[in-house]
């Protein structure tokens, strides 16, 4: 299997990579404030728990974020295949999203009704997902065609690095908004919170916009899709360092079923209540924006196969982590005001982790794949990702049955396995 390499003639003269790579870096910028305002793990999932008792519903808020996104790429791969430019699919896929989300701040202002909220939330927060999913294979196919290699990690790096300081910013403003520094009953306060978030989503939507897609390659033939999930079945069976790939990222996500709950076990194991809410997420994004230039180094320079091979090994640390913090404070039955404070570490981890997965996962898959090709490699080993994400929605059942102790001893099952993957996997580059 040839593999696009580092060294690959590029289509853009310098100026337009420079242009790219600006309005690529502001499109992240703003997509990571505006994320960070209605941070999954701790924002959207405090507001279902204020919602609901269901740990089913819970647990169900970051496995959508992430299943609904990766899940519908393989359906519009064949047709996207065809189109030489991908950029007016991703901005239509966009002002959808955009109203999607208009709708939900707009009925979260007025409607009181916690039922009544939980059904909305549901049905236009996986409408937002969805249609952020199908604009994944556009996304990276233009980042392919307009910034080379050895340069989407400093890309990427710089997209967390300008939205983490936002993003510090934005822990505030949640603190502000949810804490009654703004005198906002609920659910007004994360009314307010989805309304600027809205904002500052239509301006990363017409950031990207404004980026110059040269045309690609393209496949001429119309493929159905059921020969298209066959071609892609054949792809992964004959390139193994696709098949690693797959199974390493497959792990790690899975692995990730552990994530929403590191929250739910800081209120209601250590007693935690929502004004730690901006405390974590302070501590998520100091910690994301302290390493982001390292990883971006660490992909442009040594590949990243690398950093997936870290981001693993750090899941692993975390994971035990928040393991021994619940057994401990269960065990010797501590107490006190300062036990929320012990889940800071967490949070800082994986806020330091955050990035890494951002910039290898994605960017590795980008080298793997042969640019003709790449429509079908994204959509299969997205859609692939998105059904195991999905899959970490039993988290809730899990813990009703095992307890936090059993979710977390799977999750650091999962992500050993995907180190182990993950250092079965060649470099791309030195193909």
């Amino acid at each position: 299997m040839t593999h696009q390499s580092a060294a690959e003639t590029f289509p853009l003269g310098q100026r337009k990579v420079r242009r790219s790579f600006a309005l690529g870096v502001l499109n992240g910028a703003l997509f990571q404030f505006s994320r960070a305002l209605v941070d999954p793990a701790l924002v959207l999932t405090w507001f279902v728990s204020e919602l609901t008792q269901s740990s089913f519903l819970i647990g169900l808020v970051v496995p959508l974020t992430k299943g609904g996104w990766f899940l519908p790429q393989m359906f519009v791969s064949g047709y996207l295949q065809r189109r030489p430019r991908k950029l007016p699919f991703y901005v239509a896929t966009g002002a959808v999203r955009l109203a999607c989300w208009a709708m939900l701040a707009g009925l979260t202002w007025l409607v009181s009704d916690r039922d009544t909220l939980l059904v909305a939330f549901f049905v236009l927060y996986s409408l937002v997902q969805v249609t952020a999913g199908l604009a994944g294979i556009p996304f990276f196919d233009v980042v392919a065609k307009t910034i080379p290699a050895t340069r989407r990690g400093s890309l990427f790096a710089w997209r967390q690095l300008l939205g983490g300081l936002l993003s510090i910013a934005a822990g505030w403003i949640v603190k502000q908004a949810l804490n009654g520094g703004l005198g906002l009953p609920f659910p007004r306060g994360y009314a307010f919170l989805l309304t600027v978030s809205t904002g500052v989503i239509a301006l990363a939507l017409i950031s990207f916009a404004l980026i110059p897609e040269p045309k690609g390659a393209v496949v001429e033939e119309r493929v159905r899709l059921g020969r298209q999930i066959r071609r892609a079945w054949s792809l992964a069976n004959h390139d193994i360092s696709f098949r690693l790939y797959l199974a390493a990222r497959v792990a790690l996500l899975f692995g990730g079923i552990a994530v929403p709950f590191y929250t739910v076990l800081a209120k209601e194991v250590l007693g935690a209540g929502v004004e730690m809410v901006g405390v974590y997420l302070i501590a998520t994004q100091t910690a994301a924006l302290a390493t982001n230039l390292l990883w971006g180094r660490l992909s442009d320079r040594h590949g990243n196969r690398l950093v997936l091979r870290l981001t693993t090994a750090g899941k692993i640390v975390t994971t035990a982590l928040a393991l021994g913090l619940s057994v401990l404070v269960r065990s010797a039955g501590l107490g006190g005001w300062w036990l929320p404070y012990l889940m800071v570490p967490v949070f800082a981890l994986e806020g330091a982790l955050r990035p890494a997965g951002i910039i290898g996962g994605s960017n590795l898959l980008l080298e793997i794949a042969p640019p003709v090709e790449r429509p079908v490699y994204l959509g299969f080993a997205n859609t692939v990702l998105g059904l195991t994400l999905l899959a970490t929605s039993t988290g809730g059942l899990i813990v009703g049955h095992l307890g936090f102790e059993g979710l977390f001893a799977l999750a650091l099952v999962c992500h050993s396995l995907a180190f182990v993957f993950s250092t079965r996997l060649r470099e791309p580059r030195k193909d």
